[in-house]
């Protein structure tokens, strides 16, 4: 067919509404977002269900009553998975990492795609945290990057629990107001897997191999 026909057709079609369908009626739209529902959210205890369901995603968790990561924790990530270098997202709960990895002779490095490549760990917090599913949610403009979460083959997150939500609804009404539409918005559900046909999983394909949360529960 001649491409000048064929966008002709096209401009048509786009120009003319959308036919109404008797037998199958639109629904109408909602006046904002709805309330998700699920049977993995407890609504009295966000921490425990995000616990459970990140759990269950292969994540680990640390639960810590305090408002940071203790170093006896830090040193024994560092031990079980030979940590040498490390990079830091620009979020202050990991910036808090950096001296108890200093502390442990681990070469921390400014983030960029570099050293991120070459680094053992990456630390970040995250913008909120799921309970429905245990997904930390990142903000690339308030991490400073993607790289620290993306590259090497640990991810460390430190996040606060006051920045657990039930779940996707809760965000997407954040990002009705202005100025709050981030150019990237990234939902991490446990380390990196990927799936071949005979539903074999194989971990640490398209990003890290072990994802840790520490989640802080001030005292």
């Amino acid at each position: 067919m001649d491409q000048r026909v064929f966008l002709a057709r096209v401009r048509r079609r786009l120009a003319t509404p959308v036919p109404d369908n008797p037998a199958h009626p639109m629904p109408p739209l909602p006046a904002n977002v709805p309330e998700a529902r699920s049977r993995l959210l407890d609504p009295h205890d966000l921490p425990g269900s995000f616990e459970r369901n990140a759990k269950a995603a292969a994540a680990e968790v640390h639960r810590v009553h305090g408002t940071a990561v203790p170093p006896d924790l830090v040193a024994e990530l560092c031990e079980r998975y030979d940590v040498r270098r490390a990079v830091i997202s620009a979020e202050p709960e990991a910036a808090a990492v950096a001296d108890e990895l200093r502390a442990l002779a681990v070469e921390v490095e400014p983030l960029s795609i570099e050293a991120a490549a070459r680094a053992d760990l990456g630390v970040t917090s995250a913008t909120f945290g799921l309970a429905t599913t245990g997904s930390i949610v990142q903000e690339s403009a308030v991490a400073g990057g993607r790289t620290a979460s993306l590259l090497p083959p640990v991810h460390l997150c430190v996040l606060p629990a006051s920045r657990l939500v039930p779940s996707t609804t809760a965000v997407l009404r954040t990002l009705g107001a202005p100025g709050r539409l981030p150019s990237n918005l990234v939902l991490i559900s446990g380390p990196s897997r990927s799936g071949d046909i005979e539903q074999i999983l194989t971990l640490g394909v398209h990003g890290p191999t072990a994802l840790h949360i520490v989640l802080l529960e001030q005292s």
